[in-house]
């Protein structure tokens, strides 16, 4: 038996199985109906006003007849605005796809030699007392870059539909979590005092509810993600007084840069009905990541 008489028997197995369950699922509901009909007779057969009981029960199968049409119509014009907003994002093509996983692809393996270096550097350069804080920072922070960019990778590289809108939700929950765990590099290391925690619990917060919205909602929300990674990438600039003096003026630079790169970069994403707008978005997210590794560097070098 070759590969596809394999995949075609598999196939079939599957829609069988499907089959009986569907038909299972049918006939224990047609017992219920019977059973809970019965129990009704029973007992507007004995009942002392036994027509007040009847309309009573016909009253009520009329209330849930008509609480099932308006369950039926609003998840109608649920999946009509879903097909709409799928409807308004220009779809892939192969090239397109083809690009963006060899850049994510790049970018996996960029960060995981960000990873090595960086943590090297640690190790080696961080001062003393605060050595575990930056190589556990930095670990966490390209660790997870590394995880983001597989997912990046996969969505764009699968082409079945249901797996990419999954790989896409995992893709965006891995953006806000590394945002979340950059800041907390800072906050650990640079900023000081009340206003600095309380803009870290407040990023935090935003990619908590950018991460559950991302994980319902997928690309309904494509323009709302966008300006929620733009609001956590750039909070930042709050204590931007305390960053500058704080952290060698190398980093500062790269950090300022890395961030115009990353917010081109979605305004090219914004722009996905040009064809490889999206790709070229990918690209300057790809120099964007360069540019952070290279500020957290010199954050120790």
């Amino acid at each position: 038996m070759n590969r596809k008489d394999a995949e075609a028997l598999r196939a079939i197995r599957k829609s069988t199985l499907k089959s009986v369950k569907a038909k299972k699922n049918e006939r224990l509901r047609q017992l219920k109906e019977q059973y809970e009909e019965q129990v009704r007779e029973i007992k507007i057969q004995y009942d002392k006003n036994p027509e007040r009981l009847r309309a009573k029960y016909a009253a009520d199968d009329y209330a849930r007849s008509e609480r099932a049409k308006k369950r039926a119509a609003r998840q109608i014009e649920k999946e009509q605005k879903m097909l709409a907003n799928k409807s308004r994002l220009r779809k892939f093509s192969l090239t397109e796809e083809i690009l963006s996983a060899i850049i994510h692809g790049l970018g996996a393996v960029l960060s995981i030699a960000a990873t090595a270096i960086l943590v090297w550097a640690a190790f080696r350069l961080a001062p003393e007392n605060t050595r575990p804080v930056f190589i556990s920072t930095f670990a966490s922070t390209t660790g997870l870059m590394i995880v983001m960019y597989i997912m990046h990778t996969l969505h764009h590289a699968i082409t079945a539909e249901d797996a990419k809108e999954v790989f896409e939700r995992i893709s965006h929950c891995f953006i806000y979590l590394v945002l979340g765990s950059a800041y907390t590099i800072f906050t650990l290391t640079t900023f000081q005092g009340k206003t600095a925690w309380i803009l870290f619990g407040l990023v935090w917060a935003l990619a908590l509810i950018g991460i559950i919205l991302s994980s319902v909602f997928g690309t309904k929300l494509y323009v709302a993600s966008t300006i929620f990674y733009l609001l956590i990438g750039w909070a930042a600039l709050v204590p931007i007084r305390q960053l500058y003096q704080n952290i060698p003026s190398l980093s500062f630079s790269r950090l300022i840069i890395g961030g115009l790169f990353y917010t081109v970069g979605y305004a090219f994403y914004l722009l996905r009905k040009i064809k490889y707008m999206h790709a070229l978005g990918d690209l300057f997210m790809l120099c964007g990541t360069l540019y952070f590794f290279f500020a957290l560097f010199y954050m120790v070098a």
